[in-house]
């Protein structure tokens, strides 16, 4: 089959071009894509600009994508993202960079007709040849944020951009570096999480895991139900809702989170569910001392101990966040996957919509302090703040501690007025805005415009829902099904063998570890024999790698930056072998200490 013939004045102008060619050259492109303004730069590359802005050198276009392509040697992120095409000098000249090949490339070009225009302006082969190469063309923002998050997370990615190269879409540029940022904060978020809670989470679902084997999943209650759903969080707004929520738990399937249940039975009501995750003793703390008979009690495996002896009427839980739960689960059955932003109103929102719920209510969802208030009144945090009150510590003090806070913004509510949050609180926002964009079969609505304002979410007058019918019969059959499905609760003697199957692994994982610790110090010592088993390392982490135990020891192991502090502080040799080797006893022994941590708790 005969290739088709490439017009000559689609070739590449990275040679030099007889004058005619190049001017027939110029008349295509300056046609095809009027946008641009095409010209020659002075080295025989072609160039363009638009509206005035240069998108490359006038003089020699390669040479500037070279040296700006150079700084790629130094970053060690694995994927590198091209904001804005231009001409695709930048993204082929990387291309060409030692170890290129090693890493995933993203173009992101909004404009389909300016991705077209680099294609017929510059050679794309080097590009070409590097196999994890995607080109992100004409999504949505959103859509492009979420793909480069599943190519690997932008806290391991390198964005590169240049004003001029997305001038024509700056809007649409902006939102996607706002969302890069969001996510890189939530991963910076997580890192911070695990480095601070990780020996707690292991500790406490170690703690739990004989309770936590014989209890139901919420995937029993899931898809039970085309009931409306209400929110109840422990913002302020949720006051304007306490009085009449009798009649809001009459219409509707009420899921509270820990920090709003006091104030919740206070007003006589009960919630159908509780919602509790946090594994910290002072969340704990929310339901102690309170009971909530014809509550279910949601809640993970790693949660504070104390919390598996709240009186309610059941305890179910969701499927855990955290490597110990995952292990015994992928064994043993999933408990029912919800989804998590950092925040137990987040779970609990998504717990709604998994149930069946189409329309879901939030009442006290503020993610700020409206009217400068920072909690609902009879909260945990408001009755403490009195409880702990004096002559020099009085309770306005210490909530205007938290209103002025350093890390305090400001933001706008639903009417567009002024509102304090901070950080956190914005990125529980965008996780919400992101799961609301993303399913367009649930609303979600609030019943207060004064708290932070979250896209996607609608007012709904309290008034006008209290007009709904009540649903005290569907209500009934919802919790008579979900009482009939699979609890995926395991016999004594499965967990026994999945937990025997773990201890092997992790002592196994041990001796490994024992193993490679004693290589590396024979090769310290400067044993010349030792030096030449150094693959003997590699065998040694492949072992570890391919344990299923793996996940559980690394839920207490230092985090890269962790590593790094201790690098930093060992006096690593500079003599590569002896370097690798010290490098590798410090991750061994780190490794040897965290599943002895577990080992003493089991």
């Amino acid at each position: 089959m005969l290739e088709p013939e490439i017009p000559e004045c689609l070739k590449s102008a990275a040679r030099q071009e007889e004058p005619q060619a190049q001017e027939e050259r110029l008349s295509f492109l300056n046609a095809a894509f009027p946008f641009y303004n095409f010209s020659f730069a002075k080295s025989g590359g072609i160039t363009a600009s638009q509206k005035g802005l240069a998108l490359h050198s006038a003089y020699n276009p390669q040479a500037e994508a070279d040296r700006a392509a150079a700084a790629i040697k130094d970053t060690d992120s694995d994927i590198l993202v091209f904001a804005g095409i231009g001409l695709g000098w930048l993204p082929n000249a990387a291309a060409r960079i030692e170890g290129a090949k090693q890493k995933s490339f993203a173009i992101l070009e909004p404009s389909a007709p300016h991705f077209f225009a680099a294609l017929a302006s510059v050679d794309f082969s080097e590009l070409l040849k590097i196999p994890k190469l995607f080109f992100i063309i004409g999504a949505d923002a959103a859509q492009a944020a979420n793909l480069v998050q599943n190519a690997g997370g932008f806290d391991k990615a390198k964005i590169f951009s240049q004003k001029a190269q997305t001038a024509h879409a700056q809007a649409w540029f902006d939102n996607f570096f706002a969302l890069a940022r969001q996510k890189r904060e939530q991963a910076q978020a997580n890192i911070n999480t695990l480095e601070r809670f990780g020996r707690l989470w292991l500790k406490n679902g170690a703690r739990n895991l004989e309770r936590t084997a014989s209890l139901g999943g919420a995937a029993a209650f899931f898809g039970a139900a085309n009931l409306p759903s209400v929110l109840l969080a422990a913002g302020p707004s949720l006051q304007e809702v306490l009085p009449r929520l009798k009649e809001v738990q009459e219409r509707a399937v009420t899921i509270a989170v820990d920090t709003a249940l006091r104030a919740c039975l206070r007003a006589g009501v009960q919630p159908n569910f509780v919602f509790l995750t946090d594994p910290q003793y002072w969340a704990s703390r929310h339901i102690a001392g309170l009971a909530a008979p014809q509550s279910i009690l949601v809640t993970e495996s790693a949660v504070y101990p104390s919390a598996f002896r709240f009186p309610c009427k059941r305890i179910v839980l969701m499927s855990s966040l955290f490597p110990l739960g995952k292990y015994f689960e992928a064994r043993l059955g999933q408990k029912g996957a919800l989804a998590s932003g950092g925040s137990v109103a987040t779970s609990a929102w998504d717990f709604a919509r998994a149930i069946g719920s189409k329309e879901i209510f939030a009442a006290g969802l503020d993610l700020g302090y409206p009217n400068k208030q920072t909690h609902v009144k009879g909260s945990v945090f408001e009755e403490a703040s009195h409880a702990n009150s004096s002559r020099l510590n009085p309770a306005e003090l210490q909530t205007a501690r938290i209103l002025f806070s350093a890390k305090n913004q400001a933001a706008l509510d639903f009417e567009g007025r002024p509102i304090i949050t901070d950080e956190r609180m914005k990125l529980f926002a965008a996780w919400f805005e992101s799961k609301i964009a993303a399913d367009s079969a649930t609303t979600t609505f609030t019943f207060s415009k004064n708290g932070l304002s979250i896209a996607g979410v609608k007012f709904f007058p309290l008034q006008e829902f209290l007009q709904k019918p009540k649903i005290a019969e569907q209500k009934k059959e919802f919790f008579a099904r979900a009482e009939n499905a699979a609890a995926f609760a395991c016999d004594k003697e499965k967990f026994d063998a999945v937990l025997r199957e773990l201890l092997d692994g992790l002592k196994k994982i041990a001796a490994f570890a024992q193993k490679g610790i004693a290589l590396c110090n024979d090769i310290l010592c400067g044993d010349s024999r030792a030096a030449k088993r150094i693959g003997e390392l590699d065998a040694i982490d492949e072992e570890i790698l391919g344990s299923g135990a793996k996940n559980v020891a690394a839920l207490v192991f230092p985090s890269q930056r962790q590593l790094e502090q201790l690098f930093a502080s060992a006096k690593i040799p500079q003599d590569p072998l002896f370097a690798n080797a010290a490098k590798s006893k410090l991750i061994y022994n780190e490794l040897l200490k965290s599943i002895e941590e577990f080992l003493k708790i089991c």
